[in-house]
């Protein structure tokens, strides 16, 4: 008795198998869409936040005004009254740029007011601070580089659109043996640090997603609508290819049963329906199914014991709906007859002409 309840769990656990495999085609499209959708909102809403600003100050070139590398006793090099050769001091070029790399502008109102906004060398003393080149007129004009005291340039708070760049010179006295240090000062809104660096930097502006999804909420409804409508027609296309692939596959299986001699040599119509409805709606491997479920006598007196329920023929996935795979119907179509209250007896001839089918079909399926 407790081999039935754990049967009937096996067949219900095979059942669900059973569903899912029916069904994979519309799940997976389901489940693609699912996808695309979530995928489309997640990068779309959070697209529609503002990009943060960014900064950065790149050092372009370093020249070192004087080059002497072997003292000279009778040369004397001086530099507003003092001694560069003598003092072991040296003059350097800094090509200086200030770059917006960010995505968005940067407006006067973004720049903390109570602060400098410029640059600050620590290790030498700034000489001066020439303006070279600018992106735009605006720029050139309106940035003015000047020195502050002896060591800091500060720049006039401008407008600095996203892409432009204003670039200057500095010139700097320092230490032979002391490396002067660049750092940023000010603060603007939405940026926690102003990067110096000697490396050439890219403009960023919008990246592909940005690009892809950027626009406001209007934008964004209107491109939820379009993706909608384009993916609508992809499953139509999609449901389209599957219903001709399977409007062919039963053509041909259809063709194959008209053409099959094994069919018409069955005497009984009922075997003759069976076994078309099988093939026609699970090909092969459905009929392999059912000559395997035949063939096993231990599931037929299972199937028997359980009063009919259906038991699955083999390991593989269950193919065919109850509807016409149970013991009852089975029976019904002539297939089976019963022993008494053991179990079930398959025809031996419809087994014969079962895996004679099989054969006819295998060889048909090499000839196309």
């Amino acid at each position: 008795m407790a081999a039935q309840p754990e049967s009937r769990i096996s067949a219900q656990i095979k059942n669900s198998g059973r569903w899912i495999n029916n069904h994979r085609s519309g799940a997976f499209a389901a489940l693609t869409f699912a996808v695309s959708v979530s995928l489309a909102l997640f990068f779309g809403l959070s697209n529609i936040s503002e990009p943060d600003p960014k900064m950065t100050y790149e050092i372009v070139r370093e020249t070192d005004v004087l080059d002497v590398r072997t003292p000279v006793e009778e040369l004397q090099i001086t530099f507003q009254n003092q001694d560069i050769q003598g003092e072991n001091l040296n003059l350097r070029i800094y090509a200086m740029r200030v770059i917006n790399n960010g995505e968005v502008d940067i407006l006067q109102t973004q720049f903390d007011q109570d602060q400098i906004w410029g640059v600050q060398v620590i290790g030498g003393r700034i000489i001066e601070a020439r303006p070279i080149e600018a992106s735009s007129a605006y720029l050139n004009e309106k940035s003015n580089p000047q020195v502050l005291g002896e060591n800091i340039v500060q720049f006039d708070k401008a407008i600095v659109e996203k892409g432009q760049f204003f670039a200057f010179n500095m010139l700097v006295v320092h230490g032979k043996d002391v490396t002067p240090e660049i750092v940023a000062l000010g603060k603007i809104a939405g940026i926690d640090e102003i990067v110096v660096t000697r490396v050439p930097v890219e403009v960023e502006g919008p990246g592909f997603l940005s690009d892809l999804f950027g626009g406001g909420w209007a934008v964004q409804l209107v491109r939820a609508i379009m993706f909608l409508m384009g993916a609508a027609v992809i499953l139509g296309l999609f449901a389209a290819s599957v219903v001709s692939y399977s409007y062919l596959t039963a053509k041909i299986r259809r063709r194959r049963i008209g053409n099959s001699v094994v069919m018409k040599t069955l005497t009984s119509q009922k075997q003759r329906d069976l076994l078309a409805e099988v093939y026609l709606n699970h090909g092969m491997d459905g009929v392999s199914d059912l000559r395997e479920k035949l063939g096993s006598s231990e599931r037929l007196e299972l199937e028997a014991a359980t009063r009919g329920t259906v038991v699955l023929a083999g390991e593989a996935v269950f193919r065919i709906p109850p509807a016409y795979y149970s013991a009852a119907s089975l029976e019904e179509a002539e297939v089976l007859s019963r022993k008494g209250r053991k179990g079930f007896s398959p025809d031996p001839e419809f087994q014969q002409r079962l895996e004679l089918f099989l054969q006819e079909l295998s060889t048909s399926r090499r000839i196309f």
